[in-house]
């Protein structure tokens, strides 16, 4: 039958607005417990333990200074705010947690970008003259697809912001391109500086990758083609307006990249095997087309050979077989052959090392050796199979591929009849065998896994059924187009949602992460500074919980903590010499948390035994006998590379006494007398007449007896500056981790504030990237009307 022989295909009265409804309902279902309070996050969620902390902290602290603030001294010795990525810190969701709480921003935050995630690529397939039906469908199939729709189970909203931004910057690039609209770069820049302030640089990439070959696209490979001059033209000002997206994201990026040498990805991500780390393995890919095909490690079942999979990769059977044939459409030849090969290039990034591409994409491609998890790059798969499965939509209404119907019937059949014979289980059976042969329980979880293998088969075949009786239904005239337009759309989004509806797991902020327990109670009415060490991998609050209430740790999660902190604690998530009590003496340590059971530590005694906690564990505390010191005067100091400095200073035999000693960077711009013996401790003390995050303020009592150094318990850092009596001091680094200040004999007061030259310097161009922005996109309206009034 040929293409477009058939009636306009049906269109409602409001179609956007009836599209952008169709979008917003199954996400307003998915998210029904949250309007009850709940957070989106579940244990497993990368929020529940570090991202509700970080966040209630960083809108406090913002709340408190007027700012954001710079400097975080709750985790890991300190570290800085902006420079370190501690999340959305300037993107728009950051300004929700100003004016509501900090859980209910969170989750509009996800619930916001799922349904913008869809709507804009309705928008770019409307712009791209796909029918209503055709854009509602690839944006149902973008918006729910298992890789996206999954976001919520390990907590990825920086990926999703990304994700939702992918179809706008093509949006942006059709208004510049085809329609000549100057606001279409202004719309980039602004679309770019938004994914910059995420901030997720990796998906960024891919991103900014795609919307590079969809440019080339539009500049020379349509059929009516622009001239060269023109096309280059505009291809230089889309390169002009993705350098002004970047700055606007300068105020994130220039201390992010003066932070880059001091943090743990100051090398190659643990060279090309840790870059291909969470890559998407052969096993998986029976997953995008059968929802649950690898298990998932929340229910113990997962199979394959990553180290954790919290997420599905699940297109959908039906989602496929429709893209197939918008594949085949062949008045958008030019176009899906571009956009195929966005989808094969992102599918073989995805695959990491599955292929030998990775290893040339490995080596050509700036960055690529400092990330991993090359699977994040299957949105742009999915992107793809979307956009095409709405033209296969496109092409059903208009009496097209008709054809495919029996076929879709019969796959669905045999997919139906498979999954409830065991068919399918066995085919992961035995891939787990495979597997298992390297070692683990793959076997033990795919046989846990069989139930859900079954069911999400079976309903992925009765899917592709159902899509396949409603068009041979509309072939035999038996429906009308209204019900074709809404059937379709119907089934792919139902099937999506259900596959996706697991990942969505919520808990209760107020009894769960933000408890007043006796333990926080008695922390938050300590006067600070101090910290609280808990021991790894028997943590009563994990990962970065005591932040939220205000509570310095001396350990917690991140990423991206200044890596000599990680040398001296015996190595990152090893923690060899968290144990050492010059460590914690060194720190501030004046509280040790732990489940009840675990052996008293020395020098210190219990303050609370056997209460509950709001993470739910019984523990104990322990409280410092002696005195816990932030800061000391300590008389001497010699140069030490911090190979050397390392076991001086966790070992407590050694003549390295912090209180006697002070191990100083080799490279600091000062040389330290020379000495014939160790001296004895001074007797003054350093006192904290006022602590900040970012500013502090010493004295010393009495005066300093000699020249000496104060070394303080929080790390060093370049951007930290001194006064010693109001003079300018250095600060230097010591302690292979800490900062130290020497200071003249009859120093009293010290003042330490951290000011980042690189934040101010980003801060400045950010607003003007911005300023330059809202001119691009004002101005030619302004024109046009003084045009129109001459």
């Amino acid at each position: 039958m040929p293409e477009f022989d058939e009636a306009p295909p049906f269109e409602p009265r409001w179609p956007t607005s009836a599209a952008l409804a169709f979008l917003t309902v199954g996400i307003a279902v998915l998210s029904l417990p949250m309007w009850t309070g709940a957070f989106v996050a579940g244990p497993w969620s990368d929020q529940y333990e570090s991202g509700l902390a970080i966040r209630q902290w960083a809108a406090e602290q913002w709340k408190a200074l007027g700012h954001v603030p710079l400097w975080n001294p709750a985790i890991f010795g300190g570290l800085p705010f902006v420079g370190a990525m501690h999340g959305d810190i300037f993107y728009p969701t950051a300004w929700l947690r100003l004016v509501l709480p900090t859980g209910l921003a969170m989750n509009l935050g996800f619930v916001v970008h799922y349904v913008l995630a869809g709507f804009f690529l309705y928008l770019l397939l409307r712009l791209l003259r796909v029918s209503w039906a055709g854009a509602l469908t690839g944006g149902l199939a973008y918006q729910l697809s298992g890789v996206i729709g999954s976001y919520v189970a390990p907590g990825h909203d920086g990926k999703l912001f990304v994700t939702a931004l992918l179809p706008l910057a093509l949006i942006a690039l059709v208004l510049a391109f085809r329609r000549r609209r100057v606001e279409g770069h202004a719309l980039l820049a602004l679309t770019v500086g938004l994914g910059v302030l995420s901030p997720h640089p990796q998906m960024l990439y891919y991103m900014l990758v795609a919307a590079a070959i969809f440019a080339l696209y539009l500049a020379f490979g349509e059929r009516e083609g622009l001239p060269r001059r023109v096309a280059l033209t505009h291809l230089a000002a889309a390169l002009a307006a993705v350098v002004v997206g970047v700055g606007i994201g300068m105020i994130q990026v220039l201390p992010f990249f003066e932070h880059i040498p001091l943090s743990p990805r100051a090398e190659t991500y643990r060279g090309f095997e840790g870059a291909t780390s969470y890559a998407i393995p052969w096993s998986h890919v029976p997953e995008f087309f059968f929802s649950g095909f690898t298990g998932a490690s929340q229910q113990g079942t997962y199979w394959a050979s990553n180290p954790i999979k919290l997420h599905s990769e699940y297109l959908g059977l039906a989602v496929l077989a429709l893209a197939v044939l918008g594949a085949l459409d062949r008045g958008r030849r030019r176009l899906v052959l571009w956009l195929s090969g966005i989808g094969l290039l992102f599918l073989l990034v995805g695959l990491g090392a599955g292929t030998p591409f990775y290893r040339v994409w490995y080596a050509v491609m700036p960055y690529m050796k400092q990330v991993r998890a090359p699977g994040m790059a299957l949105y742009v798969v999915a992107f793809v199979t979307a956009a095409f499965a709405g033209f296969g939509v496109e092409r059903l209404e208009r009496g097209a591929g008709w054809g495919h119907a029996r076929v879709w019937l019969v796959m669905g059949g045999v997919v139906s009849l498979l999954a409830l014979v065991g068919g399918v289980g066995g085919f992961a059976r035995i891939l787990a065998q495979g597997v298992a042969a390297t070692g683990g329980r793959a076997v033990q979880a795919v046989n846990g896994a069989q139930d859900a293998i079954r069911t999400g088969a079976l309903l992925s075949g009765i899917a592709l059924l159902a899509i396949g009786a409603v068009v041979e239904a509309r072939r035999r005239t038996i429906i009308p187009a209204l019900v074709l337009a809404l059937a379709v759309p119907a089934v792919v989004g139902a099937d999506l949602w259900r596959s996706v509806r697991p990942f969505w797991t919520f808990s209760d902020i107020q009894s769960e992460l933000l408890a007043l327990d006796p333990v926080v109670t008695q922390l938050q009415a300590t006067p600070g500074p101090f910290r609280v060490l808990q021991v790894p991998g028997a943590e009563v609050y994990r990962g970065n919980v005591l932040m939220a209430h205000g509570v310095l740790q001396l350990l917690g999660y991140h990423g991206n903590e200044i890596h000599r902190f990680d040398e001296l604690m015996g190595g990152r998530n090893e923690w060899r010499y968290a144990g050492s009590p010059r460590l914690w003496d060194l720190f501030g340590v004046r509280y040790f948390i732990a489940p009840t059971g675990i052996q008293q530590p020395a020098g210190f005694e219990r303050v609370l035994e056997s209460v509950p906690t709001g993470p739910g564990v019984v523990a104990d505390m322990w409280e410092r006998t002696g005195p816990h010191r932030w800061a000391r005067l300590v008389p001497a100091a010699v140069k030490a590379p911090d190979e050397q400095a390392i076991p001086a200073i966790v070992n407590p035999g050694s003549l390295a006494d912090p209180d006697r000693l002070l191990l100083l960077d080799p490279e600091a711009p000062l040389e330290p007398p020379a000495m014939t013996e160790v001296p004895e401790p001074l007797g003054a003390e350093v006192r904290v007449e006022s602590w900040a995050p970012g500013a502090m303020r010493l004295r010393i009592v009495p005066a300093a007896p000699r020249d000496a150094f104060v070394l303080v318990g929080e790390n060093w850092y370049p951007d930290w500056r001194a006064t010693v009596d109001g003079v300018d001091a250095a600060v230097l680094r010591a302690e292979v981790s800490l900062m130290s200040v020497p200071v003249p004999r009859g120093a009293e007061v010290i003042e330490l504030r951290f000011v980042s030259d690189a934040y101010r310097r980003g801060k400045l161009l950010s607003l003007l990237s911005l300023a330059f922005v809202a001119v691009g996109a004002l101005a030619p309206a302004a024109a046009r009307r003084v045009r129109r009034a001459d």
